[in-house]
């Protein structure tokens, strides 16, 4: 049995606007988008944000997924580690 990358794709963004989940579109320039997906095409995505809804040529999308909460310790629970060898500390 085949798959085809295109159906895989249409599959998981199909799945992403029916449960009108709250997604990250990271594009290839590094600028991260949050929002619902809304629609897609062949070429673009619909994201909806409290702006308004922007539409994303797909050429410049890097990654797609399902937002989710991140977990940042506090200064002093992070462990110390030592510069790497031939790092420089700017004082």
């Amino acid at each position: 049995m085949s798959i085809n990358a295109s159906d895989i794709q249409a599959d998981f963004l199909n799945t992403l606007t029916r449960e009108e989940k709250v997604v990250w579109v990271f594009l290839v320039n590094g600028i991260k988008l949050t929002g619902q997906l809304v629609a897609f095409d062949r070429y673009v995505l619909a994201l909806q944000s409290p702006t308004g809804i922007q539409t994303v040529f797909k050429s410049a999308v890097s990654t797609v997924c399902e937002a989710h909460g991140v977990e940042h310790l506090r200064t002093r629970d992070r462990r110390e580690r030592p510069p790497a060898s031939g790092s420089h500390r700017w004082n």
